[in-house]
Parts: structure tokens; C-alpha cells; sequence
């Protein structure tokens, strides 16, 4: 296996693969691993060829050219979908948003019309983010995310799964330009992906291109109370901290979100004097709090629950004793005014 993935565990800056529990994850930001992790270098995963123009580690992204591709590479494949085409969509999108958005003003009651023009809207903004993130001036594409072994025929040049992707870039350049995270954001979510495939790929030369898209889209996912990168996860969850917009990842998923022992005990832990980051407390310390509360209450309604139930058992296990053969509610209290 080592031979094909090359080093599917990670380097000794970085955090283990496999996947822990969600209890876990929730204090892993305060985890002198999570920092080491982020501040792992380009150098300690990556590896090129002789020539310095293809990697050769991680093994996911073996033979994959340095230089961003276009459709004329030696690299590219003619049954990939076209990212030149897509980009070159927007415009078209930008006419169709603007005219149902005439359409929606003069017709309000149209719900129709009002579904039009929210769709496109939408899709004017996934045009955006993807064109920022994967422009022909940016070293980014898509189909370099992995290597073409373990691409799926049509590549991944497709909208929801680019804007997907463009997002999480974007997250991960907040924590670059604030020095938290080492590696280009591009770099680190493809080592990222490479550890995932190197736990779904258990033979030499396998190829994981029936599930990438899964394992990338699960690298931010909650899947059965846990998480398939809970580095990754809390990394975003650190970015939305800064962008202020935490309170977007509320009730997200199956498993609770407490960023009290997560990103906002990271966030103070880099502080040199260990002093609070926010004295006041802010909207998303409140939102924090605000959660907190509702689990501390949900756990103690449970408990009492409990309670009430081992207080109900051994009610009846008394009546049993008095009454020989417990008969009901109504009998027992036959039995008492008779007595």
C-alpha cells in the first residue's frame, strides 16, 4: 500500500487519519495538534519529480503537473467537462438574473417568476465564487484536486461541486493570511483529500474515482455523529469565526456544535497572556452561550426523565411486595379502602 500511496499517515507535524468521534472533535481545537497541523510546510507532504513540473507525493496527486492545466495540456482529457465553457456561462446567467428580477418587481405575486429569479440569483453567486477561485488568472483547477486516476470521467468541473470546493478555498485563505494556516489553502486541501483516499484505497493501483466526490464532500460533513476530517471541519469553523458568521453552522448536522470548547477556546489559547479575546461579549459568544444553555437544559430534562422513570419502577416494585400480585392501579386502590 505504502508503495502506492505513498505515506498514507501523516507527517510528524500533522494529526493521525483516522476518524475520531465527535466528542473528540469538539475540544480538538484546543489541541496543540490542531495548531501543528495547520502550521505543517509544503515541504513535510509534498514531493516532485526530477524535473520539478509533476508531483510524486502524495501519491493521490502522482503525475499531476505543477502548473495549472487548460484545455490544451498534454494532461487534459476530452471527456471532462469544459471549466472554460462554464465560466464562459456567466454571462448568460447575469442577463437571465437581471431580467427575471425585472420580471419580479413588475409581477410580485408570480410565484413562478419569484422561483426564476431566486434560482438564477443564486446561480449568479456560485458563478462568482467558483470565477474567484477558479479563474484562468488562478493556479487552481478543479481536475488537479486529485490525480486523473482517481478523477471521475467527466472530471469535476460541474457547479455545485466547483462552488463547493471554491468555498472551502476561501475559508482556508483566511486562516492563511492570518498566518494560522502554513500551507497555500489549495495545497492543504488536497493533502487533506489525499488522506482520505489513502483510507479508501487498500490496494496498489486502485483507484478511488467511483467515490472522490463522496470523500471530498464528506471532508466537511457531519456522517453518523462523526466526522470523516475533523481538521478540516474545524478549520472552517475557525475561518467562519473570523468572518463572522458562525452562527451559519448552527444545527448543522446530527451532532451538536459547541464552539465554547472548540474554536472560541482556540482562539484564546493563542493568546500570549492567556487573556480572553473578547471581554464584552460579542454575537457569537452570546450565540455560544445561547447553545450551551440548550444543551445544559436538554441534558438535565433527560436526567429528570430518568429519574421519574426509577422513581415509577420502584413505586411498583413496593406495591408488588404489599399486595402479592401487583393488579392495577384500580385494584390497589380497592384494596385500600377496604383495608
Amino acid at each position: 500500500m505504502a508503495a502506492e500511496l505513498g505515506e498514507s499517515a501523516e507527517p510528524a507535524a500533522a494529526t493521525p487519519s483516522p476518524t475520531p468521534s465527535t466528542s473528540t472533535t469538539s475540544s480538538l481545537a484546543t489541541s496543540p495538534v490542531f495548531k501543528k497541523t495547520l502550521q505543517t510546510p509544503y515541504e513535510a507532504v509534498f514531493t516532485l519529480d526530477s524535473t520539478g513540473t509533476h508531483y510524486m507525493q502524495p501519491a493521490s496527486l502522482r503525475g499531476v503537473p505543477v502548473a495549472r492545466i487548460d484545455e490544451q495540456s498534454p494532461y487534459w482529457e476530452s471527456s471532462w467537462d469544459s471549466l472554460d465553457e462554464f465560466l464562459a456561462h456567466e454571462r448568460r446567467e447575469k442577463e437571465l438574473k437581471e431580467q427575471f428580477m425585472r420580471l419580479k418587481t413588475q409581477k410580485p405575486s408570480d410565484v413562478a417568476i419569484r422561483k426564476r429569479a431566486k434560482l438564477h440569483q443564486d446561480n449568479m453567486s456560485k458563478h462568482v465564487k467558483i470565477r474567484d477561485i477558479f479563474s484562468d488568472v488562478s493556479p487552481y483547477h478543479p481536475n488537479q484536486l486529485v490525480s486523473k486516476h482517481h478523477l471521475p470521467v467527466e472530471g469535476l468541473c460541474q457547479k455545485e461541486f466547483m462552488y463547493r470546493i471554491a468555498c472551502k478555498v476561501s475559508d482556508l485563505k483566511v486562516l492563511h493570511r492570518k498566518g494560522l494556516l502554513a500551507m497555500d489553502p489549495w495545497d492543504f486541501l488536497r493533502w487533506r483529500v489525499h488522506l482520505q483516499i489513502s483510507d479508501k484505497v487498500n490496494r496498489i493501483g486502485q483507484s478511488a474515482r467511483s467515490c472522490v466526490r463522496s470523500v471530498i464532500g464528506k471532508l466537511f460533513d457531519h456522517q453518523d455523529g462523526s466526522l470523516a476530517d475533523p481538521i478540516m471541519r474545524e478549520a472552517i469553523l475557525l475561518s467562519a469565526h473570523y468572518q463572522n458568521r458562525l452562527a451559519s453552522f448552527k444545527n448543522h448536522g446530527k451532532a451538536a456544535f459547541t464552539p465554547d470548547t472548540s474554536v472560541m477556546r482556540y482562539i484564546e489559547a493563542t493568546r500570549p497572556d492567556g487573556s480572553r479575546l473578547h471581554p464584552q461579549r460579542g454575537p457569537a459568544e452570546k450565540l455560544v452561550l445561547k447553545q450551551l444553555g440548550r444543551q445544559s437544559r436538554s441534558a438535565k430534562a433527560a436526567e429528570t426523565e430518568q429519574l421519574r422513570l426509577q422513581a415509577r419502577q420502584e413505586r411498583r416494585r413496593r406495591l408488588k411486595e404489599q399486595a402479592g400480585t401487583y393488579q392495577g392501579v384500580n385494584a390497589f386502590r380497592a384494596q385500600r379502602q377496604g383495608a
